[in-house]
């Protein structure tokens, strides 16, 4: 039986909930952007129906407000250094680093606190042991035989240039292996570390299908690459004998064609960072909820049914609505994205024989939830 997402929400009614929340934050200097966060999750929570019921969403603005104070002066530290004291900005990087687990981790774990479901509420018990392992260590120690085949590949390829090809070849290789096993270890550190109630989820994630989904999505961004190429030779081409035939190779007509070429570069380049990016989201969130399962007597399953072309033109349409509207259609975009990914997430059996106890957890502050969104941290299932 599967049980389909449903989100409520509309953009002109949460145009004027987003109007506000502006001129609010605005008018006290940023203080009610804390209670402008909460109104808004609130509303994207409580829009949000499974099964004939709706989540909620529970932090409170103080928690919010603190943990922003907290961020705007990591923020403004950090800009400081950055422009004065460039020394004391590269240890506030080393830093930043070596607290990154620590931040995704709270994140996670707080945004699934003040997450409820039939007055039972979400958890993240991942360890901080496995966030450090899972974003820190994999890929350290996956990057040393990557180095050594790099380092191989340039002391050898003077001395022969087959070797040195064969060691290239290999340290690509090396790259896509790395690569995809570092991601699969970040989504199988989150996907088996949320739990609802007491029922704990979890996943069995395998590396090869990351090595697969990353090698495609490779091979994807190649095509539109050489599709991109192609096209600039023939604008140029066209250019250079529409100005040899006018005899105008000095003209103004001809300077045109560069222009042309170079924005047809440069959108080639964002619609193929987006349709690869929209790859391997889609792939990689589907087959995470295809695996993600509840325990205990009743085993609930989960489904995600994203498609790459669907997925890609959400969000080049909705990137170009806030290029035209100056941001104004931001309300709109945030509600169909919502819409879209609740349109296409389904719970794998019968709701109505739900049981689970909800278990009493520290709700903490949200110290680490808005650093991390300070510095663009967040990470967990989408």
């Amino acid at each position: 039986m599967n049980n389909k997402v449903i989100f409520h929400g509309r953009g002109g009614e949460f145009f004027g909930i987003w109007i506000v929340n502006i001129l609010l934050s605005f008018v006290t200097l940023g203080i009610y952007s804390a209670w402008a966060k909460v109104r808004t999750k609130k509303y994207f929570y409580g829009n949000l129906e499974l099964a004939g019921d709706r989540f909620d969403y529970h932090a409170t603005p103080k928690q919010i407000l603190i943990g922003r104070l907290i961020a705007f002066v990591c923020v403004l530290i950090w800009a400081i250094a950055s422009n004065f004291m460039p020394t004391f900005a590269s240890l506030l990087m080393l830093a930043f680093v070596a607290i990154y687990p620590l931040l995704a981790r709270n994140n996670a774990r707080f945004d699934a606190r003040m997450t409820s479901y039939r007055n039972v509420r979400f958890n993240f018990n991942g360890s901080l042991k496995g966030a450090y392992w899972a974003m820190l260590g994999c890929g350290f120690f996956s990057m040393i035989p990557l180095v050594i085949l790099m380092v191989a590949a340039a002391s050898v390829i003077d001395k022969s240039l087959a070797a040195g090809i064969v060691f290239i070849v290999l340290s690509v290789a090396g790259y896509f292996f790395m690569f995809a096993n570092v991601t699969a270890t970040i989504t199988r550190y989150f996907a088996n570390g949320y739990q609802y109630g007491d029922r704990l989820l979890s996943a069995e994630i395998r590396t090869r299908f990351f090595i697969k989904t990353t090698l495609l999505a490779s091979l994807l961004g190649l095509g539109i690459l050489a599709a991109m190429v192609g096209l600039v030779v023939v604008v140029a081409g066209a250019g250079a004998l529409t100005s040899f035939a006018t005899g105008q190779l000095d003209g103004h007509n001809g300077a045109l064609w560069p222009f042309f070429t170079v924005i047809i570069l440069y959108l080639g380049l964002f619609l193929m960072m987006v349709i690869v990016s929209a790859f391997m989201k889609a792939r990689v969130r589907n087959y995470t909820f295809a695996q993600l399962k509840t325990d205990g007597e009743l085993e609930y399953g989960f489904a995600s049914t994203l498609r790459t072309a669907a997925f890609v033109w959400l969000i080049v349409t909705n990137f170009f609505a806030q290029v035209v509207t100056l941001g104004l259609a931001r309300p709109w975009v945030m509600v169909r994205t919502s819409r879209y990914l609740a349109d296409n997430t389904a719970v794998i059996g019968d709701l109505a024989l739900l049981k689970a106890k909800g278990e009493v957890a520290d709700d903490g502050a949200a110290i680490a939830d808005e650093v991390a969104a300070a510095f663009d941290v967040e990470m967990g299932l989408g």
